[in-house]
């Protein structure tokens, strides 16, 4: 399998960010609080004293028992230590339902580890449950906004990840051909015996069930994908229509096996042949104007034999009656009519006439590797002059070799940064391959948020000092970049990093609050820049100030420690071992 793809960058909407940002402003306007107790315990299960690796404790250590419905954002679920799944609905701010017991999840007497029960709600009928010991269930929950609402059904109920315990990262129904789709994202580990020690691999289960859409007919396991990879990624979701995955993870993941077609697998460049070492299908090269592709053909090859179909972003060349020489999407868009070709004795020569002048191409299919690319020696010259001045022949050209070149006692924990192979991927179900990756070695992972029900969650990371959020895009929307800059929370990634005792991070669907929760008792508004009555003036640096962003400090009455949190437009929940506390934050959406 092939894992070379085209590379983006994560370029920010500059509309978005406010260089000129001045800081929170505390505020003591205290946040209404209203509880409710809860009649049992939370189903909490520690870590095994087999899941002792930090993977472990990423993938399944942090787990939040409190599950907000998107569709219906009044409602939350928790699920208690009798394995009921408990709903409170927020009827008015001091009218809070008591915990109302929704599904009682089969249980099998406990036999090995065990991981919690995590829900997720796809549509408004339907949720997806993995009980934690190797089972995933899809209920039936009818319209859950309805003030009647119908009784929870089980309708599927089988082990999978060969009865390994698994959690569920993301689920997503979707409809076609008269067909309902239920694509379920699950994560395991399996260990991996070595020499001196066990390995853990992380496994990423794509399960994909399917039933005819009006029937009274069962859910089948239609097709199962599992993908691999060494560290539990920082985010997974399935993509809107279900076509790929989104990953992003310090290591790569590949994919493994797909029940419905073979998987290519790289092969070891340690045994036989390297990848490098085979002759290339094809020579390419490129300028900021066009891209050339060279190719040869058989003896005896006229220009009659050639074929080519080019559209401006697809195109598939060759000779007849043989394999296509170049067949797929384009890494960029090119002018159909200005492309041309020829053929001169074997050599066979595409010349591809760029839409837009400047963006170099990482390569001339989305997601082959089979050409070589060549630099002409202008443009090598280019490359080492623009070069020149930030290289040196010393291996450190440091006036004090023997110094450091900072102070490593001035470093801080918001200082450090992910791996430099970290990346952000769209893993192409089809295909397998990655069809376009963003590097995230300069971008802290602060926290993942669904922000649109029927998309992908989004994901926010740190840039600079501010957490911007990105919204993956399903490859349907025929954008060249599936990741969107939407949000942007000033500073937050410097205020994240100050906090030693952070345990949870979300933020408002509208964007108008993020707020960070600690272990016990405290939790954290930041809400978005509002004008003022008045300008304000700074004191120090005499500029006028027209919008002033403010942080509130909301001190729970509980002391206990903070298992679940969500947000909503209008609230906080937070959930404790023995009550759910709500906050009103806003009083309008």
């Amino acid at each position: 399998m092939a894992t070379v793809h085209a590379t983006h960058t994560l370029k920010p909407d500059r509309t978005l960010i406010d260089a000129n940002f001045d800081g929170y402003k505390l505020s003591l306007e205290p946040l209404p609080q209203y509880t409710v107790s809860l009649s049992t315990g939370i189903h909490d299960v520690k870590l095994d004293e087999e899941e002792y690796t930090y993977q472990h404790i990423r993938a399944f250590g942090m787990h939040n028992h409190l599950t907000l419905d998107q569709w219906n954002p009044d409602s939350v679920y928790y699920v208690d230590n009798k394995h009921t799944v408990q709903q409170i609905k927020i009827i008015l701010d001091t009218q809070i339902n008591p915990p109302r017991p929704v599904l009682q999840i089969p249980c099998d007497e406990p036999q090995g580890v065990r991981h919690n029960i995590t829900l997720h709600f796809p549509s408004r009928g339907w949720c997806v449950l993995a009980d934690g010991a190797g089972k995933l269930l899809v209920i039936q929950t009818h319209n859950r906004g309805t003030s009647e609402e119908e009784p929870w059904k089980i309708v599927f109920s089988e082990e999978l990840c060969d009865k390994q315990p698994f959690t569920l990262l993301h689920s997503l129904v979707d409809i076609s051909h008269n067909v309902l789709h239920i694509e379920a994202l699950l994560l395991h580990m399996e260990k991996v015996p070595q020499e001196h020690k066990t390995d853990f691999t992380v496994v990423l289960e794509w399960v994909t069930l399917a039933k005819q859409d009006g029937t009274s007919g069962g859910f089948k396991v239609e097709r199962v994908r599992q993908v691999q990879g060494k560290t539990s990624p920082q985010y997974a979701a399935i993509e809107r229509g279900g076509r790929g995955l989104f990953i992003a993870s310090d290591k790569p993941f590949k994919m493994f096996s797909d029940t419905a077609k073979d998987v290519e697998m790289e092969e070891d460049s340690s045994n036989g042949e390297s990848q490098a070492a085979k002759q290339p299908a094809y020579l390419w090269g490129q300028t900021t104007e066009d891209v050339s592709v060279k190719f040869t053909v058989d003896e005896g090859t006229t220009k009659s034999d050639i074929e080519l179909v080019l559209e401006t972003k697809r195109i598939k060349f060759g000779v007849k009656n043989r394999e296509p020489l170049l067949d797929g999407e384009l890494c960029g868009a090119v002018d159909a009519e200005a492309s041309t070709w020829t053929l001169d004795g074997q050599e066979l020569e595409l010349l591809l006439q760029k839409r837009e002048e400047g963006p170099m191409w990482p390569a001339v299919v989305v997601g082959d590797t089979r050409g070589q690319l060549t630099l002409d020696p202008d443009q090598t010259a280019e490359m080492n002059e623009r070069l020149s001045g930030l290289t040196s022949d010393q291996m450190n050209p440091d006036p004090d070799p023997d110094k450091k070149p900072y102070n490593t006692q001035e470093l801080e924990e918001c200082d450090a940064f992910p791996e430099d192979s970290a990346m952000l991927v769209r893993l192409d179900g089809e295909t397998h391959r990655n069809t376009h990756a963003a590097s995230l070695s300069s971008h802290q992972s602060l926290f993942n948020i669904q922000i649109d029900a029927g998309e992908a969650p989004c994901l926010c990371l740190r840039h600079d000092v501010d957490a911007l959020i990105w919204q993956p895009k399903s490859s349907s929307d025929n954008s060249d970049n599936p990741f969107t800059h939407i949000a942007t929370f000033n500073a937050l990634g410097y205020v994240q990093a100050s906090k030693q005792d952070l345990k949870f991070a979300k933020c408002a669907p509208n964007f108008s609050y993020a707020s960070l929760c600690d272990c016990v008792r405290h939790v954290y508004v930041y809400r978005q820049p509002t004008p003022t009555a008045s300008p304000v003036r700074n004191r120090k640096s005499g500029r006028v100030i027209g919008q002033i962003a403010k942080q509130q400090v909301v001190a729970l009455d509980s002391v206990e420690n903070i298992m679940g949190f969500q947000v909503s437009n209008e609230r906080l929940f937070i959930l404790t071992g023995s009550k759910l506390i709500t906050v009103r934050v806003n009083t309008e959406d």
